[in-house]
């Protein structure tokens, strides 16, 4: 085999090792002083000491700069801060509630009345003097919203229905005590007495508020789902059938409370009535027919209501972004 000369082994080791000095991978500069090598009796090749480089730091700056734009654009953006509505912010919601209602309640008050006592109703003087009651009306429903917002937040389910029960009849109470003394129905009709009955009416919304409550979602699982078969990840469709639920049930609810709404109507139009007297009065009218008459006005009301809940109410208790 053929001998390579001394000298062009020390070359080639000279090119080589000024190339690794110089690479990325060293990331190094020159020092200013001559590269020199000392050649002993070993025959070793000694390099000087190599000093480090900073010309990265361009390459350094520009990665980081590049790392913190792609985290900006990762990194989502922070949800827009929500708050409650005021009080004062919800009352145009329900003062508009309550005037809405306002213009058909006191008709079907009065409708009651009727049916309760066998007169004959004219319509035209029934909108006659529910007009003259509708500011009352308007004002009293929404007094009656007002307080019921603090009983349904901190009272049980069960006694928060009782309490707005007791305050619902205290409006129907100033309708009911208004068209009696217009129509000559009882003995005694005064506006002190527009709570009378209010262990009727806290039994009364119980059972019309308390039944779809608790038993809305048994319903549509027994009678509804088995019916009207529909996808389970369709969620159109169970919000559907969950509304037609609670509105099935709420009829039925309707019709079982109306003889104890029946009973307070009696004991409004005829203060001289106590609780016993009253139940007797309206069935010796009635019969046991009682339990039902004029539940169609109530039902009526009732669809009202919850289209009035959804398109007022929601957005009064619907948070607000914060500016």
């Amino acid at each position: 085999m053929a001998r390579i000369p001394k000298a062009a082994s020390l070359a080639v080791i000279a090119v080589l090792a000024t190339t690794l000095c110089t690479s990325d991978a060293f990331t190094s500069t020159p020092s200013l002083k001559p590269r020199t090598a000392t050649l002993g009796r070993t025959n070793h090749f000694t390099p000087t000491t190599i000093q480090p480089r900073h010309t990265g730091s361009l390459r350094s700056m520009s990665l980081s700069t590049t790392i913190d734009a792609v985290k900006q654009q990762d990194e989502p953006e922070s949800p827009e801060k929500m708050r409650p509505r005021t009080f004062l912010e919800r009352q145009p919601y329900i003062l508009v509630y309550g005037a809405i209602i306002s213009l058909f309640s006191p008709a079907a008050t009065a409708y009651q009345l009727c049916c309760l006592y066998h007169i004959r109703p004219v319509m035209s003087e029934l909108l006659r003097m529910s007009f003259v009651i509708f500011p009352h009306q308007t004002a009293l429903k929404a007094l009656q919203m007002i307080a019921s917002t603090p009983v349904k937040e901190y009272l049980n389910p069960w006694a928060a229905f009782a309490v707005v029960g007791v305050l619902q009849g205290g409006v129907y109470g100033q309708a009911n005590v208004y068209f009696s003394k217009a129509m000559e129905l009882g003995k005694v009709a005064t506006m002190k007495g527009i709570f009378r009955g209010s262990v009727f009416a806290g039994l009364r919304d119980t059972v019309s508020q308390g039944i779809p409550f608790m038993c809305s979602k048994n319903f549509q699982n027994a009678v509804i789902d088995p019916i009207w078969a529909t996808p389970a990840d369709d969620a159109d469709a169970a919000k559907t059938k969950h509304f037609v639920s609670v509105i099935i049930t709420s009829v039925m609810a309707t019709y079982m409370s109306q003889g104890l709404h029946n009973c307070q109507i009696a004991m409004q139009a005829d203060q001289s009535l106590g609780y016993i007297r009253a139940v007797r009065s309206v069935f010796h009218l009635h019969g046991f027919k009682f339990l039902i008459k004029g539940a169609e006005a109530r039902v009526g009301l009732l669809l009202l209501v919850n289209v009035l809940n959804d398109v007022l109410l929601k957005p009064a208790w619907s948070p607000v972004k914060e500016k």
